[in-house]
C-alpha cells in the first residue's frame, strides 16, 4: 500500500478503532512508514490543524522517530528548513491537543541534539516571548531527557555535554527567576492557578538540568552551595502550597512533588557530597519543612498520603545521598540533623496497617542501609558506637515489631497479600542491618515485645522478627533472651488449639530457621531443645501440614542426633500422612524421615526404611499402570537424604526396582524414572557395582520409549562412575546419543516418525553430556565412532538454527572433539565456520558470542589432515585451513551483513588466525566484528560495550 496520507490515515483509523487482527497489521505497517524517506513530507499533512488527534500524534511520533533515527537522510542545506517548520509546528499547537504538544517539543529537543547543540540560545529565540514561556519550559525541560535516552555516536555525545554544561547554569538561574515570585506576599490570598503552574514548569525544568547526564553523573555545572538558592525557593514554594491547602491535591499537589523533585536533583547531582556544610544546611531545611507536615498530616488514611509520601521521598534521596554528613551532624547535635533522623523513624512507624491505612513506611527501607554501612565504616578503626546510634536503632526494631503486624486477612485483598508479604520481607531484611548496631540485644528487645504483647498479632509479628535474626544466631551460645524466644515459639507450635494460623505459621518457621544454630550446641540441653522442637513441628503437622513439615526436615537435616533419637516417630509420621497431604508437604516429610534414617544406626534403619519403600513401590505400581502424575519426586526426597548412607540407598532401590520396571512402558513416566535412576546413581556412588546392570536395563528401556534431557544426564554420570570397569558401557553410551539424536533430528529419521520436531533441551542435553565425557574420558570417542558423521551434521545445524542453550552446547562439544577428532569434523567444517560467522553477523543475539569464541579458538589450534578437496592446501599450516574457510565464506558482498566492509572483514580474519591461546583477546574480537556487522560500530552502545568486556578481563 502506498504511503499517502490518506492511506495513513485510514491505518491510524484501523489501529485504533478496529479489530485486533487488523490492528496488529495496521501498527506494523504504521511503522514501517515512519522509516521510509517520504516519511519527511507526510508527517507535515498530517500535522494540519484539521486532521483528528490520533492522526496529529501519529505525524508528531513519525518526525521524532525521523529525528532520532534517519537523521543521515537530512543534508545539512535544509536543517534551516526543518528547523523552522520544527517551531511553526510547536508554537501552532501551542494550545493542544497536549500530547501532540509534548511529541512535538521532544522532536525539536531531538533536532537540537542532532546538531551538538549549537546555538542552543539562537534556536530557542522565538519561543522566548511572554505568551510562549510554558513552550519553552517544555523544550527546555525534555531537551536533558533526550539527551539521557537517546542514542548517539560518543563525538556528538561529548559535543552536547559540553554545549549543555555551557547552559545549564543560565537556564537554572532562569528557573530561579521563575520561582522568585514564592517570595510574594500569600497572607490574604492563595497563589493563582497560573502562578501555581508556573512554579511547576520551573520546578520541572530545573530537575531535568539538575539530572543531566543521569543522577550518578560525576560532573554538573553548578554546586551544591550555588543552588541552595533554588532549594530555598522550592522549599518555600511547597510551604506557601501546603498553607493554603487543607488538603492538598490537584495541581497544588502536581507543583509540590515537582519542587520536591527538583530539591531532590538539586541535593544529590554530581559532587553534591563534597560540600559538607551545604548538605547539612539542606538537611536541616528539608527537616524544617517537614515536621510541620507530619505533625498535621501523619495519620492513618491522610488526606495528604501522596504529599507525605513525596516528603519522605526527597528526605530519603538527599540522606541517602550525605549519609556521611548527616551522621556527623547527628553526632556533633548539628541543628536539623537529630530531628531528620527522628521524622524518618515516624515515617517508618506511620500509623495503621501497610498497606490498608499507608503507603509510605516503605520508603523508607532504603536509608537504613546506607546507615548502618556508614555508621559500621566510621567506627571500623576504634569499633565503638555512638551511643546515639544504639538508641535509634533501637527505636528502629520496635518500630519494625510494630510495622510487622498482621492485619485481620480478611481486611487483605490478593494484591495487598503481596503487597504485605513483600513489605515483611523488607522488614526481615532491615532486622539485620538494626543487629549490626545492636548486637545481640536484638534478641532481649525481640523477645520483650513478645512478653509486652496483647494480641495473637503482636505476638507474631515479634517472632517475625525473632525470625529475621535468626541468621545470626551464635554458633556455640544460647543467650537467654535467644532461648527465651525459641520457647515461644516452642509452645505456640505444640499448643494443640492455638487459634491464629499465622501464629503458628510464624512459629514453625522460627523452629526450622534455628535449626542449624540448634546442631551447634554441645551437650544434653541442646539436644533435648532439638528434641522438643521436633516433636511440636510433629505435633503441628494436622493443622498447618506445609510449614510444620518444613520445620521437621530442616531440623531432621541439621540435628541428627536428636533425630536418630526420635526416628521411628519420623518415619510413623512420613507414611502415615499418605494421601492426606499434598505432594510438597509428603516430600518435606520423606526428607525428614530420610535424614533421621541417615543418622541412625544402619540395623534400627533398615526396617523401618522398608516400610517406607513399600509404600512409594506401591504408589509407582499404581501411577504406571492408572497413568497420570506419577510421584517420583518424593522417592527423589528420601533417597536424596539417604545419601550419607549408601548402604540404605541401595536398599531402597532394590524395593523399588520392580515398580520402577514398569515406567518406562509410558512415555510421559520415563522423565520420572530417570529423575529417580539419577538420584540413586548420586547417592550409591561408593556401592553402585551391585545395581550396575539394573541399572542400565533400566536406562535402556527408557531411551526406547522416550529419550529425554535428564536421562543424559544419568547415563553421563552412569558412564563416568562405571565406564571403565563394565564392559556394557560402549553399548549403553551408543544406544542413549543413537536415541537421543533421532530424537533431536529435525526431520524425518531412523526409528522417527516423519516430520518430528526439534528438541532443542534434548539437544542441550546430548551434546552437553558429549563434550563432558570427552573431556573426562577421551577414549569413549572411540566408542561412538560409526555415529559422529551423524553428530557432527547435527552440531553444525543446531549451530546454524541457534537456539540459545542447545547451540552453545554444540559449540563447546564441536570444540572439544576438534583435536581429538578433526577427520571427523573436516568434511563439514567449511559450513560449520560460514554458520559461526552467520551467527556472529547477526544470526545470534550480541550476549551470546562466547560459544562461538570458543568454537573458533579450537578450529584454529588443530592440525587439520591435508585434503584439498576441502579447501586446504596439501601440507598446509594449521591456520590455513580455518583462513581459507573465513576468507571463502566472507567474500560475497554483503555477507555476513551489509555493514560488514572488507576492511571489517580482513581485521576480524587475522585476528582469529592469530589467537591460539588467548580466549579473552578472540571474544573481543568476535564481539568487535559483531558490533560491526550490525552498524553499531562507532555509537556509544559500542564504546560502553568494549571497554567494560575490557574492564572485566
Amino acid at each position: 500500500m502506498e504511503y499517502t496520507a490518506q492511506n495513513l490515515e485510514y491505518a491510524v483509523s484501523v489501529f485504533y478503532n478496529g479489530e485486533q487482527e487488523d490492528r496488529t497489521k495496521a501498527h506494523a505497517w504504521l511503522t514501517a512508514a515512519q522509516r521510509v524517506p517520504e516519511a519527511w513530507n507526510f508527517v507535515w499533512e498530517l500535522l494540519q490543524p484539521s486532521k483528528g488527534t490520533e492522526i496529529q500524534f501519529y505525524g508528531a511520533t513519525t518526525l521524532h522517530t525521523k529525528i532520532l533515527r534517519c537523521w543521515n537522510e537530512v543534508p545539512p542545506e535544509s536543517y534551516p528548513e526543518l528547523k523552522e517548520k520544527l517551531l511553526q509546528a510547536v508554537i501552532g499547537y501551542s494550545k493542544g491537543p497536549k500530547i501532540v504538544t509534548n511529541r512535538l517539543c521532544i522532536s525539536l529537543a531531538g533536532f537540537i541534539l542532532q546538531q551538538g547543540s549549537d546555538d542552543l540560545a539562537e534556536i530557542l529565540r522565538p519561543l522566548s516571548t511572554a505568551e510562549n514561556t510554558s513552550l519553552l519550559l517544555e523544550v527546555l525541560t525534555v531537551i536533558p531527557e533526550e539527551y539521557n535516552s537517546m542514542t548517539m555516536g560518543t563525538s556528538l555525545r561529548s559535543k552536547n555535554r559540553a554545549a549543555l554544561n555551557q547552559a545549564c547554569r543560565m537556564v537554572l538561574d532562569d528557573m530561579l527567576r521563575y520561582l522568585q515570585s514564592v517570595y510574594n506576599d500569600y497572607s490574604s490570598e492563595p497563589p493563582s492557578e497560573a502562578t501555581v503552574q508556573a512554579w511547576t514548569n520551573a520546578a520541572n525544568c530545573a530537575a531535568s538540568w539538575l539530572s543531566l547526564g543521569g543522577e550518578d553523573s560525576p560532573d554538573c555545572a553548578t554546586t551544591l552551595p550555588e543552588r541552595a538558592p533554588l532549594c530555598r525557593a522550592l522549599h518555600t514554594a511547597v510551604h506557601v502550597l501546603c498553607t493554603w491547602n487543607e488538603a492538598v491535591s490537584d495541581s497544588a499537589l502536581e507543583a509540590c512533588e515537582a519542587c520536591l523533585a527538583a530539591v531532590r536533583a538539586a541535593g544529590t547531582s554530581g559532587g553534591a557530597a563534597r560540600h559538607e556544610g551545604a548538605a547539612r544546611a539542606l538537611l536541616a531545611d528539608l527537616a524544617a519543612l517537614a515536621a510541620p507536615l507530619f505533625a498535621a498530616h501523619d495519620a492513618p488514611n491522610s488526606l495528604n498520603e501522596e504529599l507525605l509520601a513525596a516528603v519522605i521521598t526527597c528526605c530519603v534521596s538527599v540522606s541517602e545521598g550525605h549519609a556521611r554528613a548527616l551522621v556527623a551532624a547527628a553526632e556533633d547535635a548539628a541543628p536539623g540533623a537529630r530531628a531528620l533522623l527522628q521524622l524518618l523513624l515516624a515515617a517508618q512507624a506511620a500509623p495503621g496497617h501497610y498497606p490498608l491505612h499507608e503507603t509510605r513506611s516503605n520508603l523508607v527501607f532504603g536509608l537504613w542501609y546506607t546507615l548502618q554501612d556508614e555508621i559500621l565504616h566510621k567506627v571500623d578503626g576504634t569499633g565503638k558506637i555512638n551511643p546515639l546510634w544504639r538508641e535509634v536503632f533501637t527505636q528502629l526494631l520496635m518500630t519494625l515489631i510494630k510495622k510487622s503486624e498482621m492485619p485481620p486477612e480478611s481486611a487483605l485483598s490478593r494484591d495487598d497479600q503481596e503487597l504485605l508479604r513483600r513489605y515483611r520481607q523488607d522488614i526481615a531484611d532491615i532486622v539485620m542491618y538494626c543487629y549490626s548496631v545492636l548486637g545481640e540485644a536484638s534478641w532481649s528487645l525481640a523477645e520483650r515485645a513478645h512478653s509486652a504483647a496483647a494480641s495473637a498479632a503482636q505476638r507474631e509479628a515479634a517472632l517475625h522478627v525473632f525470625l529475621a535474626l535468626a541468621d545470626a544466631a551464635p554458633y556455640e551460645r544460647a543467650p537467654a533472651p535467644l532461648v527465651a524466644q525459641l520457647q515461644h515459639a516452642l509452645r505456640v507450635a505444640a499448643q494443640p488449639d492455638a487459634p491464629d494460623l499465622a501464629l503458628l505459621h510464624t512459629a514453625l518457621d522460627c523452629l526450622g530457621a534455628y535449626a542449624t544454630w540448634l546442631s551447634t550446641l554441645e551437650g544434653a540441653e541442646g539436644a533435648a531443645l532439638s528434641r522438643e522442637c521436633m516433636r511440636a513441628a510433629g505435633a503441628a503437622l494436622p493443622r498447618c501440614p506445609a510449614p510444620a513439615a518444613l520445620a521437621l526436615r530442616k531440623l531432621c537435616l541439621d540435628c541428627s542426633a536428636p533425630a536418630a533419637a526420635l526416628v521411628a516417630d519420623i518415619v510413623h509420621v512420613a507414611q502415615s500422612a499418605g494421601g492426606s497431604a499434598d505432594a510438597w508437604t509428603r516430600r518435606q516429610l520423606l526428607s525428614a524421615a530420610g535424614a533421621a534414617l541417615a543418622a541412625s544406626d544402619p540395623a534400627d534403619a533398615a526396617p523401618l526404611l522398608r516400610g517406607l519403600a513399600r509404600r512409594l513401590a506401591h504408589d509407582l505400581t499404581a501411577q504406571a499402570r492408572a497413568g497420570g502424575k506419577c510421584g517420583a519426586a518424593e522417592c527423589v526426597s528420601l533417597m536424596s537424604a539417604l545419601s550419607p548412607q549408601p548402604a540404605l540407598a541401595l536398599q531402597l532401590f532394590r524395593d523399588l526396582r520392580p515398580a520402577l520396571a514398569l515406567l518406562p512402558a509410558a512415555p510421559d513416566l520415563t522423565q520420572p524414572m530417570f529423575q529417580i535412576l539419577k538420584q540413586t546413581v548420586g547417592a550409591v556412588v561408593p556401592d553402585i557395582e551391585p545395581i550396575v546392570e539394573d541399572v542400565a536395563q533400566l536406562i535402556i528401556a527408557g531411551f526406547e520409549t522416550q529419550p529425554c534431557p535428564v536421562g543424559m544426564d544419568v547415563v553421563k554420570h552412569f558412564i563416568v562412575l562405571v565406564g571403565a570397569e563394565w564392559s556394557g558401557a560402549p553399548d549403553l553410551l551408543r544406544g542413549a546419543v543413537l536415541a537421543s539424536a533421532r530424537a533431536v533430528a529435525p526431520g524425518p529419521a531412523p526409528g522417527s516418525a516423519p516430520g518430528t520436531a526439534s528438541r532443542p533441551d534434548l539437544a542441550e542435553a546430548l551434546f552437553s553430556a558429549l563434550a563432558a565425557l570427552i573431556k573426562k574420558q577421551p577414549h569413549v570417542v572411540d566408542w561412538i565412532d560409526d555415529l559422529l558423521p551423524d553428530l557432527v551434521d547435527l552440531a553444525c545445524g543446531t549451530v546454524r538454527a541457534w537456539e540459545a542453550r542447545a547451540a552453545a552446547a554444540a559449540c563447546y562439544w564441536l570444540a572439544a572433539l576438534a583435536p581429538r577428532r578433526a577427520a571427523a569434523l573436516l568434511p563439514l567444517a567449511p559450513r560449520l565456520a560460514h554458520a559461526a560467522l552467520a551467527c556472529i553477523g547477526g544470526v545470534t543475539p550480541r550476549n551470546q558470542m562466547e560459544p562461538l569464541a570458543e568454537l573458533l579458538l579450537a578450529l584454529n589450534r588443530v592440525q587439520w589432515p591435508a585434503v584439498g578437496a576441502v579447501g586446504v592446501a596439501q601440507g598446509g599450516a594449521a591456520s590455513g585451513a580455518l583462513g581459507a574457510w573465513l576468507r571463502a565464506a566472507l567474500a560475497p558482498a554483503g555477507f555476513p551483513s551489509a555493514h560488514a566492509t572488507d576492511a571489517h572483514k580482513q581485521k576480524f580474519i587475522q585476528a582469529v588466525l592469530r589467537e591460539k591461546n588467548n580466549k579473552r583477546r578472540l571474544l573481543e574480537s568476535v564481539q568487535e566484528f559483531s558490533l560491526a556487522c550490525r552498524g553499531l560500530i562507532g555509537t556509544e552502545y559500542a564504546r560502553q560495550s568494549l571497554a567494560s568486556k575490557q574492564m572485566v578481563a
